[in-house]
């Protein structure tokens, strides 16, 4: 069969016709599409408007550390964060308890000052006292939160996208670097039946950074707009 076979009619040009017209226009029709669809059609929920369930998966790291100081001595404390996940806050906690002081109104106490200059992000620097009560309970914490009004508590946010979620739920790389504190003893003690001698010259003082992360998981409830 030649080619004049093929349009020896006009049954045969016409359907010559449309099969180059397809051959044509069959792979430009897939090349074009895929950036003609847009990405909500394609399952890409991150620009969907709806209602979501937010959890936060929460990993804790925590350094301890146990000091004993004299009286007006201090000590500095440091937490070095590098961490890859979002930060949701930094905590501090001093902690003590007087159980060898004579009586009312001789507790030991403690006073506590950060420093948060090698910290990536704008942190106030806190000053804190606590006082170390026999009956436990005492001593002082301070925090910061790095993602801005982080509770890690689920939730459910209506009328928004998930990326609107993402971005308002990130520490904006904030967080790493050094935390530092500077811890001083207030010991008080009256002097003791025998002259010279104190009762009470020291203290143990508890010192705990904790950090938690989170990763972000997030599930829809209600699509409310597409």
């Amino acid at each position: 069969m030649d080619f004049e076979d093929l349009v020896n009619t006009s049954r045969k040009r016409t359907m010559l016709m449309w099969t180059v017209v397809f051959m044509i226009a069959f792979p430009s029709y897939f090349a074009v599409m895929p950036s003609l669809i847009d990405d909500k059609m394609v399952g890409d929920s991150s620009g969907i408007n709806g209602e979501w369930s937010i959890t936060f998966e929460e990993t804790t790291e925590v350094l301890s550390e146990t000091i004993n100081l004299a009286d007006e001595e201090s000590y500095d404390s440091f937490f070095d964060i590098t961490s890859e996940m979002n930060i949701g806050y930094v905590e501090l906690s001093i902690s003590c308890m007087d159980n060898d002081d004579p009586g009312p109104g001789f507790s030991d106490s403690v006073d506590g000052t950060s420093d948060l200059s090698g910290v990536a992000g704008d942190f106030e620097d806190l000053t804190e006292q606590g006082t170390c009560a026999g009956g436990g309970g005492s001593g002082f914490t301070m925090r910061w939160d790095v993602t801005e009004n982080y509770t890690g508590d689920n939730i459910t946010q209506g009328d928004v996208t998930e990326q609107e979620i993402r971005e308002q739920w990130n520490d904006m790389g904030f967080g790493r670097g050094t935390w530092s504190a500077t811890i001083t003893a207030d010991i008080s003690a009256p002097p003791a039946p025998i002259v010279g001698e104190i009762v009470d010259s020291d203290e143990d003082y508890e010192i705990e950074w904790t950090m938690v992360s989170y990763i972000l998981v997030i599930e829809p409830v209600t699509v409310i707009q597409i």
